[in-house]
């Protein structure tokens, strides 16, 4: 008669050697985020939420934007509405919602 637990127990043991430093590897590679392009103010998503590269409206602007995903002293960063692009951290949308205090 055979322990299936024991089977299950190594089995699992033996993937975990592998899993923990094969995602070590992975989390210390390096990011390309930087490199991701600019918004294009006439593509269809820029269109649709009126992406605009520098704020007509004081104060309303990405980099102090809920949504906006990069760091407050950068020129540029991510957004959840503009996937694989960069948004100017001065830009503005339709969309804009002021982080919270």
């Amino acid at each position: 008669m055979t322990n299936k637990n024991r089977r299950k127990f190594v089995a699992i043991m033996g993937a975990s050697t592998v899993a923990i430093p094969v995602s070590a590897l992975v989390s210390s590679l390096p990011s390309y985020a930087d490199d991701a392009p600019m918004v294009d103010e006439t593509s269809a998503a820029a269109i649709n939420w009126e992406y605009k590269a520098k704020s007509d409206v004081a104060d309303s602007m990405c980099s102090n934007c809920a949504l906006y995903q990069g760091e407050d002293d950068s020129k540029s960063g991510g957004c959840p509405l503009f996937p694989g692009s960069q948004v100017a951290s001065g830009a503005w949308c339709k969309a804009y919602a002021p982080k919270p205090s």
